[in-house]
């Protein structure tokens, strides 16, 4: 059991590396964003700390509540819909309540990659640590 789950985790961050096992993910609707804009949220999420990336990380922070609110949203909408019409035809001339409930569901998330970047969170201890000219470049100039 416990190594079935750890060959899981490695299988995930694997596909952080790999263009292709991304491009497979992306395939299957797992990923939407490219294997570089990914790496480039996952930079900004774990060295979130680092002043150039204050502001990209609380974009994407309140990018994940918008999609949090929009599902909120969906499943109101869904209780309302069967309250008020049950498994009759939609307006809209849909399915109804089972059309709207299948939109609850995870895959209709706007931003999923942010919300699963989470998985890929190290502490802080195993975190690789930036070099001087990464830092010197990630430096928020004064001068402006």
């Amino acid at each position: 059991q416990r190594h079935m789950e750890c060959e899981k985790i490695e299988s995930s961050f694997a596909t952080l590396l790999s263009p292709d096992q991304h491009e497979a993910c992306m395939e299957r609707g797992e990923r939407r964003l490219s294997h570089k804009a990914l790496q480039g949220a996952m930079m900004i999420t774990l060295y979130c700390e680092e002043p150039r990336f204050h502001l990209p990380f609380e974009i994407m922070r309140l990018l994940t509540e918008v999609d949090a609110q929009i599902m909120r949203w969906r499943h109101n909408h869904v209780t309302m819909v069967q309250r008020m019409i049950g498994s009759k035809i939609g307006t809209g001339g849909s399915s109804g309540y089972q059309y709207l409930r299948a939109t609850v569901s995870y895959r209709y998330k706007v931003f999923l990659d942010f919300n699963n970047l989470t998985t890929f969170i190290l502490p802080v201890k195993y975190r690789p640590v930036l070099d001087e000219i990464t830092l010197h470049r990630l430096a928020v100039s004064d001068s402006a």
